[in-house]
């Protein structure tokens, strides 16, 4: 995609450690900030049952970013907010219901006279494929526009950056190669989330999770055997391993959605917001 150029006294000795553990907490719960988790879409690549594309919004004070942007999003963006308030979108991997909204969001913000910055944050090779997906669907506007309100892609990897007023990284999981898949995990304040993008059960996920007030968690099936997708059967199964509080299941297909009253954990709809 072209982008512009502009681009008191002493303590008691008996009583220090409880006293210290005391403080270390009450710091930690005042520096926790309110996170809102807006599900925007929660289905798969097929909107089994009416569902849209992954897309998920991150806000607090000071950050607003999307998990993801699937060619479905921006209509269910919309619906929810004003695109403008959106400052980043991290990806986290390179299939078309998770990034191919991202070219609609870009065009749509340039006429809508959008002047901040947007940064868009994924695998390596982001910016090449978003950029081919947008002339291939507008080659009038794609590659001959200068958007001029400060577009620009950062590769996301296992040291956090900073993005959309948080702290995000990726790690590799296992799901379809080709796609670079990757789980993210975003620190905004004292509150992390982390998001398993599209993965099949590995161990992996346990680095994703790990230390996470918040796990969301793809369940494309129930108990079907997949090579590309975990089943809520499966993370069932594995849930020990997991050093997380919350899950919220997402991305669920008609299996997973055939079962829905079989399911202890929460699950995700369009639309659904979720405070932390």
């Amino acid at each position: 995609m072209h982008r512009g150029r502009r681009t008191r006294g002493a303590p008691h000795r008996r009583g220090r450690g409880p006293v210290v553990a005391g403080a270390e907490a009450g710091r930690a719960q005042r520096d926790r900030v309110s996170v809102r988790v807006r599900f925007l879409g929660t289905g798969n690549a097929f909107a089994d049952g009416g569902r849209s594309h992954a897309c998920i919004h991150l806000e607090a004070p000071g950050a607003s970013l999307l998990l993801d942007c699937g060619g479905s999003s921006l209509p269910a963006i919309k619906r929810a907010m004003d695109p403008a308030t959106i400052q980043a979108i991290a990806i986290s991997h390179l299939h078309g219901d998770h990034f191919g909204g991202v070219p609609y969001l870009v065009m749509e913000q340039f006429f809508a006279g959008r002047t901040t910055p947007l940064a868009i944050g994924g695998p390596r090779e982001l910016e090449q494929r978003a950029t081919r997906a947008g002339a291939a669907l507008y080659q009038d506007f794609f590659g001959k526009t200068a958007i001029e309100y400060g577009l620009s892609f950062v590769t996301l990897g296992e040291t956090p950056v900073s993005l959309g007023g948080a702290e995000v990284s990726a790690h590799p999981v296992q799901h379809v190669a080709e796609s670079d898949p990757h789980g993210l995990r975003v620190k905004i304040e004292g509150t992390l989330v982390a998001y398993s993008g599209d993965a099949r059960w590995s161990d992996e996920l346990i680095t994703v999770a790990k230390g996470a007030d918040l796990f969301i968690c793809e369940s494309t099936n129930f108990s079907k055997a997949d090579r590309a997708h975990l089943s809520y059967t499966e993370l069932i199964a594995n849930r020990a391993k997991l050093d997380c509080g919350r899950i919220i299941l997402t991305h669920l297909g008609a299996d997973a959605q055939a079962h829905l009253a079989e399911m202890e954990l929460e699950r995700a709809e369009d639309g659904m917001l979720v405070t932390l």
